[in-house]
């Protein structure tokens, strides 16, 4: 079915945003599909900042990108928009990078005050990445989502059968993507 690249946009390693992360991979996995995560807080941070093209980490990650069909972003959401450190390594995207893939963007927030940031903030940059086939940002509130310890985590239920329908949509328009090309 090819590769998945999720861009984990937070901003450490113990967040919920990974539960959302575990679920999707799972569920793609079981899929038949590859999946590669970038952690992007864990790429050097002098060629984040300093937006340096050449260096390993960034064209490691650009490679999972460019070689994938489908891209899941999973950001947290902090003051309506999506992190910063995920803007940081979007910026350094080449221009054009998600034409062709399937997208799904995934956002993890305090309330429901932020559902709609990644509609009115995170879908534009996709855009202007070239992505085409933009599924509706799943948004969830952190609260829904408990540790269970040891990385993993449970999701609330009703979230869960939220989440399982836009990774079914989106395995579906992988599916149809790659017989298409």
């Amino acid at each position: 079915m090819g590769k998945v690249t999720i861009i984990a946009g937070g901003i450490k390693t113990e967040s919920r945003l990974n539960g959302l992360i575990q679920l999707a991979a799972n569920q793609l996995a079981s899929n038949g599909t590859e999946v590669k995560i970038i952690e992007v807080h864990k790429i050097q941070a002098e060629a984040l900042v300093t937006a340096d093209f050449t260096h390993p980490d960034i064209h490691l990650a650009n490679s999972e990108i460019e070689s994938s069909s489908g891209v899941i972003i999973a950001t947290p959401i902090f003051k309506a928009a999506y992190s910063g450190v995920l803007k940081a390594y979007l910026d350094l995207l080449p221009l054009k990078a998600l034409k062709g893939k399937v997208v799904l963007p995934l956002g993890l927030g305090g309330s429901n005050g932020h559902l709609l940031a990644l509609q009115y903030a995170l879908d534009p940059v996709l855009k202007e990445l070239g992505a085409e086939i933009i599924l509706k940002g799943q948004f969830t509130v952190d609260k829904q989502i408990e540790r269970l310890g040891d990385g993993l985590y449970e999701i609330e239920i009703t979230a869960k059968e939220r989440l399982d329908s836009a990774l079914n949509q989106f395995i579906s328009l992988l599916n149809q993507n790659s017989v298409e090309v």
